[in-house]
């Protein structure tokens, strides 16, 4: 028995599937199938029970899952430790980036701070829409992510950078039609609509419950700048951030409309079992010092 034969079993009970679990650990699923029959056969007896369509603990995996998880834990935290100690901070750190204005998110100033101060790890950046980064995230193709919501998913810490508003805006030439329209009036003019999951999805889901409407939504978009564009030449009524709004509306491009102000926040986020992590470290460390953040 041996920690990847652990690390094998605590992955594939946590995503139900040995090919996504293969996946997450970046071996071949013949690897990851062996180790957990290897694990079987030193316990002398089945953590999984399969059937030509699904995969289940038994009754002994699911007391033992969470003792496996403990041993990772404390694996974890060894390793890290001794890292700190030997101070060492190397290797890669793969950082997932919502869509958003990276300027607006302090990411050069991110970077200059961690190749700095490490110039032994190195980074990568992948920017990606987020519910990539959610999955990325789980099957640890990425370390941590830049992340817009309100709460950091399950199964994962987050360090909160900033709060972000949003303002509904619609095309400047609508002015007229919109001057003393209602919620219902609005409802029926068009709206573009975002993909789910996204913040901004989440966040016209509740101005629509709270106004008791259903939108016309024609058409689907995902990056805030996408949508002040779309909003701009005439297609419809969105949702972007209150700075992008302001600066906007007094180019004369488009119009706020309702004083309505949504809000969600700017989050890094990272594996609950990364926690300690001497890179996940010096990424927070390096976040408090850009953000300002004690």
């Amino acid at each position: 028995m041996d920690i990847r034969q652990i690390r094998t079993f605590v992955t594939i009970a946590r995503l139900g599937s040995i090919t996504k679990a293969a996946e997450a650990l970046h071996v071949t699923q013949p690897a990851a199938s062996g180790q957990i029959k290897s694990l079987e056969e030193d316990l002398s007896m089945r953590l999984f029970a399969r059937t030509t369509t699904s995969l289940a603990l038994t009754q002994a995996g699911q007391e033992l899952l969470p003792k496996a998880e403990r041993i990772l834990e404390v694996f974890a935290d060894f390793r890290n430790r001794a890292k700190v100690l030997s101070g060492q901070v190397a290797g890669k750190l793969r950082i997932g980036v919502a869509m958003l204005d990276p300027e607006r998110m302090r990411m050069g100033e991110f970077m200059r701070t961690m190749v700095t101060a490490y110039p032994a790890l190195q980074m990568e950046l992948q920017v990606s829409r987020i519910s990539w980064l959610l999955e990325a995230l789980q099957l640890g193709d990425i370390d941590g992510a830049v992340f817009v919501g309100r709460n950091a998913p399950p199964d994962a810490e987050g360090l909160v950078l900033t709060e972000l508003a949003f303002r509904l805006v619609a095309p400047a030439a609508w002015k007229t039609r919109l001057q003393g329209a209602s919620w219902s009036d609005a409802a029926l003019m068009p709206w573009i609509r975002t993909s789910r999951p996204s913040a901004v999805h989440e966040m016209l889901t509740d101005i629509f419950r709270e106004a008791a409407i259903k939108p016309v939504e024609v058409v689907e978009a995902d990056h805030e700048l996408l949508i002040s564009s779309l909003v701009a030449a005439g297609v419809g009524i969105g949702l972007i951030r209150e700075d992008l709004a302001l600066e906007a509306e007094a180019a004369g491009e488009l119009m706020i409309f309702s004083d309505y102000r949504a809000m969600t926040r700017l989050i890094f986020i990272y594996p609950e079992l990364r926690i300690g992590d001497p890179t996940i470290a010096a990424a927070i460390g390096a976040l408090k010092t850009v953000w300002g953040i004690e």
